[in-house]
Formats: structure tokens, sequence, C-alpha cells
């Protein structure tokens, strides 16, 4: 078997099948549990028209983290060069797709279905995989508030995701009036209405002419 075959068969196991097996068995089995876990930062980017959308990076544990460092450091320098970051992002982050990257935005209530992330790039911290990606989300500013919903969680339960003790970061956000609360969503329950995700909510508006901080 080719050395290629192989690397996908084990990360089918450790993210592709283990999601396929959960929309197949949750509902024949309610003791599921996570097969891997994410610590999630991120920062909300502005730019000169409003919000331009959310520069996400993931820490994962030390198995997933280990198996995509075999898997994909293949010169054992414990660093990723710009080849192996693309076998990275093709094999063991593209399908997330599937999922809207564990994404979930929505904008004055409205849903917004992230179809498509820029900027990937992977590497290794303290022997913990990063990874770290753009979602472009355009809303342009006005004088009235719009509202922002960030939510990242994988609905099948089969992976884990926490927010980190700074979660949220504001970029180029001088020219806008910002505000934010963290809090758990108790109207979008998953996993048997068993999981409440923890949901960035932010509020921005143009600042007026001569207002400073």
């Amino acid at each position: 078997m080719r050395t290629q075959d192989l690397h996908t068969i084990r990360l089918r196991v450790g993210m592709i099948c283990a999601m396929l097996a959960a929309t197949l068995l949750l509902p024949r089995s309610v003791g599921a549990h996570p097969h891997v876990f994410i610590y999630t930062a991120t920062d909300i980017v502005f730019d000169e028209k409003g919000l331009a959308g959310f520069r996400i990076r993931w820490l994962f544990d030390e198995m997933f983290s280990s198996m995509i460092i075999l898997d994909y450091d293949q010169n054992g320098d414990h660093r990723f060069d710009s080849e192996e970051i693309e076998q990275v992002r093709q094999n063991a982050f593209s399908h997330v797709k599937n999922f809207d990257y564990f994404t979930h935005v929505k904008i004055d209530g409205r849903v917004f279905k992230v179809q498509y992330v820029t900027d990937f790039t992977a590497r290794i911290h303290n022997d913990k995989m990063i990874y770290e990606f753009f979602v472009p989300c355009h809303v342009p500013a006005t004088d009235i508030d719009k509202e922002v919903k960030l939510a990242i969680y994988d609905e099948t339960f089969y992976t884990s995701v926490f927010l980190v003790e700074r979660p949220v970061a504001f970029e180029n956000a001088d020219a806008f009036e910002v505000e934010h609360h963290i809090a758990k969503n108790r109207d979008e329950a998953y996993y048997f209405g068993q999981i409440f995700p923890e949901e960035i909510t932010f509020r921005f508006r143009l600042r007026p002419p001569g207002k400073t901080e």
C-alpha cells in the first residue's frame, strides 16, 4: 500500500470517519464522546468599511497533534515548511468544509454560512499542533449597531471545542465603536440538547467624527 494511502486511512480514522460515524450512530448510541479536542481563539478583523472576517486559531490535543506531526513533518525538523503545510491542509483540514469549518455565524439574526476560508497555515508549538485560518465575512458599518454572533463547535460532538482564557481580540477596530460579551447560547443546544455552545456576541457601528475611545 502506498504511503499516501496509509496517511489518508489514519486521518480518516482520526477525524473523518469519526464524524461520519457520529452521523450514523448517534441516533442509536448516546454514549459517544469526543475524539479530538480543540482550544480556540479568534481575532475579529476590521477593514476601512467594517467587519472583514475572523482569524481563527485552533490548538489541538496531544494525541491528534502527535498523529499530524508524525505523518506530515516528513523531515523530522519539528516545523512545517510550505509543502508540508499544504499536505496538512489537503488531508487533515479541507474536509472540515463539510461541517462549515465548525464556525457558526449569525449577522443581525440571520445565518451566515461559511463556505470557504483563506490563509490556512499549520505550526507546532510545545509539541502541539496549531491551525490558523481566515474566515471572510464582510459586514459594512453604519451609524446603527450591527450585531454578529460567532460560535465554534462541532454539532456531532466528536470534536470538543473550548475557548482559551482570552478567546477574542479586535484588529483594526479604531474607526468603530465595538462592544462584546461571551455567554452560553441556550437556544442552540446540540448533541441531544446536552451541550450549549459558548458564543461571542459583538456589536459595532461607525465611530462619530472626533470621538475617541
